[in-house]
């Protein structure tokens, strides 16, 4: 049975790869029309951040498009590594995360103007990417692992607020991966890497005296390596077709000890940075404790003359965790995807997705400790020394009967780092069909579910209890030195001289321990698009587009630690791991839509409106709605304006919702404790003390207090604004030229976050506020024992930043530049990005702090006022394609330089500032034959390392940089191939 041409040219809507370049930053231009096949009609285009199909539709905000050809250009094999080039986005989770401070997840992650990236909405062709990591510990955001690069046709960003269309999550904007459909034949893609970096970073002068080398020459380092298989077939004449892909990628870890810029935190002193490299055996410290009062009675440490006495413990005895960590994490990911669909009859078509990600990621941590812990030791030890007793126990009045209490911190040195193997596996179905009600309007429903495992073993950490159990010991009858307490299996262990811990004892107090959870998400989704052919204005020519739907979404999360984090047993987790267990579902309804108002008139060559709202009713945080407002006006085909007013919503994930409530300890001092307290007793009265408890509150141990941390089920939804306004322009007189510039301001009000402990108590005392926060043991006053700060997360103050993002699109023949044939054509695509303002004010009625234009313990990463992105490339007749890149990152001034309350502070001149950075990337790539094509490139040609500072505060930061945001690695050589056959 033949079809019809109409019929087939409605099928073309949904076979055909559709293409929808909106203009905006890396835009190659304005949006234009694409043909599905020789004899269709011309197609339909979906613009991302709408779901109106029009012929000639452009977007009112605006979208940065990278094309995937990009991805193989510069030897991408992590996605987020191209992503984080783009001057919208931020720096967030990756490989290139240390474990420690930095919280390494083994996931990617996206994080669109600095907002978070659990405010980022990922989208894989449109429909969501669900969470990806279970852990308190790692933001609730979708694992971009997930997205198979070699199958990415582009990449959309639409930055602001996008929850009208797309619903919770799209404060920040919407990064959308439109992958490659009707793929016919097989192609195998190979993907090969490596870092050649030169260690001669002036940060070496800084440390004469270290203990240990740092590394020098030339390095090549951290392989990458990425195989991938597609296969497709078209059927059924072209009506349907099915797609397999295969890929594998396996990298080489790179330590910091591996360069010299990362080899040691930097400390700031009088005369400049200073960076000690502890040596391979670190002493243990020890605050003997006076037994009445409890109080402390000194602070030692090893001497290391006798390796068995004690001397006074001194800062530069500490520890230097910069050599324990990796720089590059060693990961290895497979991936397999299946993608089908069928027209079964004229106009009407099914669709399927099934997605399978696994990644096994080896994040390597320093050295576990035991902090600060009260440990009893017996005072006949035999491992201690006569100096060692009398300091523990004879002028404390013990005697060698009797026990000494002892704060203990041991790092657990000759054990060397930790290893977290963490591995997610993730699954992800589409079911789905879609096709023509009439000529006008069209239906697509499906049903999604996705799921991620979450599998975590940490080696080399210390059990506490069996810490406790080796650390004291006694000499048996028959003159053997054993455990005193008995314990199953226990070997003493031997802290109180240096190298005195043997393996057997290492071993006995070191365990493997477990975590197990899980994050899954259920979608159901139905729309219909189309015309409203009788309201067609009567100065246009096009109908209203209209789009409505529904849909039902189901998120649940669980995280199940084994028995050793739940009692608080794991040394580098004495804070304690405990279950979660929580789900949330919302039902919603949407609807948006388009008038053309003015059509190819003078002065008006087109003026539209768009409209959406998308209604909210979550089983957790009640009813929200999201809606938008914007237009375009065109009054030639020269030039664009456009502008659009976006209310985003962002509902608590479960993590903020669900995550256990535990009480751990807080850097906090209380000034309503000691016999002489420095807040007044009106003060300290708001903060829940009594008349008879002032003066009378003993001091916290060493300045921790209580902090109570976890989720929080009564949050409420966080809701943004987005202004956005600009314009476009396409000159008639430079065709291929197009230039834009928008102006954002995303404002979000009721911010889930967490609030640190001390402004929470400042602000108690200073003003009276938030006292409801501080809860104080009803008996004795403190912030200790059963007394605390609330620290989980709450709605809080507001985050608004803003700016202006630019671009610039050319693509010429060389022939009309300078008149000589056959020399191809050149490009560019310059998109840059303007940060006027990044406000942060913590808690209501408290004052706010901006952090544009500044990097340090506050803000954290540097968030520079200016950032830009260049590419040119010369494509020549006979299959080569020359590319440059320029990556520029503005400089910052450390926050402590500013006047703003939070942020003033004393700081170092020679920590002022991060210089701007420019990094040259180069590429080429040879069409060997007609089916095989080769690329090589280098990016980080001079090879610069990234600016250093040791005015990180641990902050998103790999010890004293930045990494993600800087290149952290050096140079990186890289070639593929790609054969079609």
């Amino acid at each position: 049975m033949s079809i019809s041409r109409k019929a087939r040219a409605r099928a073309g809507r949904f076979t055909a790869t559709i293409v929808a370049i909106a203009a905006g930053p890396l835009a190659a231009g304005p949006a234009t029309a694409q043909t599905a096949s020789s004899d269709t009609a011309l197609t339909e285009i979906i613009v991302t951040g709408s779901r109106i199909r029009s012929p000639d539709a452009t977007s009112v905000s605006p979208i940065s498009t990278v094309n995937g050809e990009e991805l193989q250009q510069r030897g991408v094999t992590r996605v987020e590594d191209l992503i984080n080039t783009l001057p919208q986005a931020y720096a967030d989770q990756g490989a290139g995360n240390r474990g420690g401070t930095v919280g390494a997840s083994g996931t990617a992650t996206i994080n669109l103007r600095n907002l978070g990236n659990q405010r980022t909405l990922v989208l894989i062709d449109g429909r969501r990417l669900m969470q990806g990591d279970p852990d308190r510990t790692a933001a609730q955001a979708p694992d971009i692992n997930n997205v198979p690069a070699a199958l990415i046709e582009r990449i959309d960003v639409v930055t602001g607020g996008a929850s009208a269309v797309y619903g919770s999550d799209a404060l920040a904007g919407v990064v959308n991966f439109v992958l490659k459909k009707d793929f016919d034949g097989v192609q195998v893609d190979t993907t090969n890497g490596f870092y050649s970096h030169t260690n001669n970073n002036p940060i070496r002068a800084v440390s004469a005296a270290a203990k240990q080398a740092y590394p020098g020459g030339a390095t090549f380092d951290g392989p990458q390596n990425d195989v991938s298989i597609t296969a497709g077939k078209n059927f059924a004449g072209g009506r349907g077709n099915i797609t397999g892909f295969f890929s594998y990628r396996h990298a080489v870890g790179v330590r910091t000890s591996d360069r010299d810029f990362s080899i040691c935190g930097l400390s700031a002193g009088a005369s400049g940075y200073s960076c000690s490299l502890s040596s391979a055996t670190y002493p243990a410290q020890f605050q003997p404790l006076n037994p009445t009062t409890g109080a402390a009675r000194g602070t030692y440490t090893l001497d290391g003359t006798t390796g068995n006495t004690l001397r006074t413990y001194k800062t530069s005895d500490g520890f230097n965790n910069g050599p324990t960590y990796d720089l590059q994490s060693p990961d290895q990911r497979y991936n397999l995807d299946l993608f089908g669909h069928y027209e079964y009859a004229p106009g009407h078509q099914v669709y399927g997705e099934f997605m399978f990600m696994r990644d096994e990621a080896d994040i390597r941590l320093s050295p576990t400790a035991v902090f600060s812990v009260a440990e009893k030791v017996n005072c006949n030890n035999p491992y201690l020394s006569a100096q060692e007793v009398s300091v523990f126990c004879t002028t404390a009045g013990l005697t060698s009967a009797q026990t000494a209490n002892v704060v203990v911190s041991e790092r657990d040195v000759q054990a060397g780092s930790r290893h977290d193997y963490t591995t997610h596996t993730a699954y992800r179905g589409v079911l789905g069909a879609k096709g023509d009600i009439s000529d006008d309007w069209q239906y697509d429903v499906y049903a999604q579910y996705g799921r991620t495992n979450y599998d975590s073993r940490l080696t080399g950490d210390i059990s506490l209890s069996n810490f406790a159990n080796a650390l004291q010991a006694v000499t048996n009858s028959s003159g053997q030195i054993v455990c005193k307490t008995g314990a199953a299996g226990c070997v003493p262990i031997n802290i109180f001289a240096i190298g005195g811990i043997t393996p057997a004892a290492l071993g006995y107090v070191q365990q493997d321990f477990y975590r197990t959870g899980f994050t899954q998400e259920v979608v159901a989704s139905g729309a219909v698009t189309g015309q409203l052919s009788a309201l067609t204005s009567p100065l246009a020519h096009s109908p209203l587009g209209v789009a409505f739907g529904t849909e039902y979404r189901r998120e649940s999360i669980g995280l199940t630690p084994d028995s050793h984090y739940s009692s608080k047993d794991v040394a580098g987790n004495s804070g304690g791991e405990f279950p979660i267990s929580g789900a949330f579902d919302v039902k919603e309804l949407f609807a948006e839509v388009t008038a053309p108002l003015v059509q190819d008139r003078p002065f008006f060559h087109s003026l539209s409106l768009n409209a959406g709202a998308r209604y909210s009713d979550y089983s957790t945080a009640g009813d929200t709605t999201a809606y938008k407002a914007g237009g375009e006006w065109a009054p030639d085909t020269d030039i664009r304006f456009r502008g659009s007013f976006q209310r985003a919503v962002r509902a608590p994930n479960l993590v903020e919702l669900y995550g256990p409530q535990q009480i751990t300890t807080a850097n906090l001092t209380d000034p309503c404790e000691g016999a002489h307290p420095t807040a007044s007793l009106a003060a300290c009265q708001a903060s829940g003390v009594t008349v008879t408890q002032y003066g009378n509150i003993a001091p916290a141990a060493g300045q921790k207090s209580g902090a109570m941390i976890g989720g929080n089920p009564g949050l409420k939804p966080e809701e943004s604004n987005t202004v956005s306004f600009g314009t476009q322009i396409t000159p008639s007189f430079l065709p291929g030229v197009t230039l834009t510039a928008d102006y954002f301001d995303i404002d979000v009000k009721k911010l889930i976050s967490t609030v640190p402990a001390t402004i929470e108590l400042s602000q108690c005392i200073a003003t009276g506020t938030f006292c409801n926060l501080v809860v104080r043991n009803p008996t004795t006053g403190s912030l200790v024992t059963s007394g605390y700060v609330v620290t989980t997360y709450i709605n809080a103050g507001y985050l608004d930043t803003s700016g202006v993002d630019f671009s610039l699109s050319a693509k010429y023949d060389v022939a009309d530049l300078i008149g000589v044939n056959g020399l191809g054509r050149v490009g560019l695509n310059f998109s840059g990005t303007f940060t006027d303002k990044y406000e942060i004010q913590v808690l209501p009625n408290t004052p706010s702090y901006r952090c544009e234009g500044y990097f340090g313990v506050t803000c954290g990463m540097p968030i520079p006022k200016w950032r830009h992105r260049m590419v040119v490339d010369w494509t020549l007749p006979d299959g080569v394609d020359l590319m440059a890149t320029w990556r520029y990152i503005g400089g910052t001034r450390n926050d402590k330089s500013s006047s703003a309350v939070y942020l003033a502070g004393a700081y170092q001149p020679y920590d002022a500032t991060l210089p701007s950075v420019s990094y040259l990337d180069l590429g080429v790539s040879l069409a060997l034959t007609d089916d095989i094509s080769l690329r090589m490139g280098v990016n980080n040609v001079f090879d610069k390392d990234p600016p250093v500072t040791a005015s990180t505060g641990g902050q998103v930061s790999n010890g004293a940089f930045y990494s993600g945001i800087y290149d952290a690695l050096g140079r990186y050589v890289f070639t593929n191939v790609s054969a079609r056959f």
